[in-house]
């Protein structure tokens, strides 16, 4: 994670202010969008009801009841989801992006990037400091995407000094790189061509901002406890392809039990985080430094680490070509994929609906 050093000093109680919040009317979505069994789960949460109300004949009822709420918060994960597969965000979601700010909701980026790989694309969207959950959970902040000095960050976990240790013994016992990450930098130590290949490889398709630094270790001098670096917010093992990166989950799993680690295989890699930390847990921060629960959510994922994402949130869509996983988490499947703009597509259906909208028609200040 590559944010900024000085936004850590900034991680105290703050003030946010909600500026963009205009007058809504409260609506559910009408039973011509119902999702078909098909393509959704037989249960369907609905961020129009309360409680442990799930009904899906009363969510889909298609009349504004007395429990009905807007949705009010947008999470969208990047890679395979918001992004094309040139990793590039068209001028058509930008603009219906822009749209659904406009209408009074916040949009959140949910990714496993680090904040210094999302910075552009936030600078890109065009609405300010964005909120974003980073490192697959492991951090949520208040994301700046032209002045790091802006941002700010609500919530961070670490992962112990003890499950450090048992990552790396995994990856030697692999023969693998490891990607340290850090909040304002990545560092990896390959000890050999494979593994240096390996890093090369998946700096390539990170982007710039997201290289690793290189180091001649990652765990203490002999003789020393000292570490150095600080506690990661997560581990990466790459692994150079999805086949790959799902076996050493399994592997990993069997010294690394999920009360130990959370541990997610990945496109090219496997990533190791503490127990319970996810993009849930992010947004469930996020969402509370906004003042905005997640049943008034929607989100959009594709991956095995969008799973508690698509369960947490009231609404959640899922892209065709996604992980199984993703397909059966989710409430909906997206008509369209990333690279026909499957997000923007739903969510100009939504827009029509008049499904966005903010609590009230003032800015409120939220402490935070």
């Amino acid at each position: 994670g590559h944010l900024d050093a000085r936004c850590r000093a900034r991680a105290a109680p703050c003030m946010v202010t909600l500026a963009h919040a205009v007058p809504t009317r409260a609506v559910r979505l009408p039973a011509s969008r119902a999702p078909a069994r098909s393509e959704s789960r037989s249960s369907v949460k609905r961020f129009a009801t309360t409680g442990d109300a799930k009904n899906e004949t009363a969510g889909m009822a298609g009349t504004a009841g007395t429990d009905a709420r807007p949705l009010r918060l947008v999470a969208v994960d990047m890679d395979g989801t918001l992004l094309r597969p040139d990793s590039t965000i068209s001028d058509d979601t930008v603009g219906t992006l822009r749209r659904v700010h406009a209408c009074g909701a916040t949009v959140c980026v949910a990714s496993g990037r680090p904040a210094a790989t999302i910075r552009r694309y936030a600078s890109q969207l065009g609405l300010g400091p964005i909120p974003a959950v980073c490192f697959n959970g492991a951090c949520a902040m208040l994301l700046d995407g032209d002045d790091p000095a802006n941002d700010v960050v609500w919530h961070v976990e670490h992962l112990s000094r003890d499950v450090v240790a048992q990552v790396l013994d995994v990856a030697e016992a692999l023969d693998l790189p490891v990607q340290y990450c850090l909040p304002d930098k990545s560092v990896t130590a390959p000890v050999n061509a494979k593994q240096s290949g390996l890093m090369d490889q998946f700096d390539a398709l990170v982007g710039p901002e997201g290289h690793s630094e290189r180091v001649p270790s990652l765990r203490p001098e002999a003789g020393s406890d000292a570490w150095p670096f600080p506690p990661p917010l997560k581990l990466i093992i790459i692994t150079g392809s999805q086949s790959a990166a799902d076996d050493v989950a399994v592997k990993a799993r069997e010294t690394l039990p999920p009360t130990t680690c959370h541990v997610i295989a990945a496109e090219v890699h496997t990533e190791f985080l503490m127990p319970g930390v996810d993009k849930s847990s992010g947004l469930r921060a996020a969402g509370a430094a906004l003042g905005i629960d997640l049943a008034q959510a929607v989100a959009f994922g594709d991956a095995n680490n969008d799973v508690e994402m698509l369960e947490a949130c009231g609404l959640s869509y899922a892209m065709p070509n996604g992980r199984q996983r993703a397909l059966e988490a989710a409430d909906r499947v997206c008509r369209r994929d990333n690279a026909g703009d499957g997000v923007a597509s739903e969510l100009a259906d939504l827009l029509v609906e008049g499904a966005f909208g903010a609590a009230a028609a003032a800015p409120a200040a939220v402490e935070v």
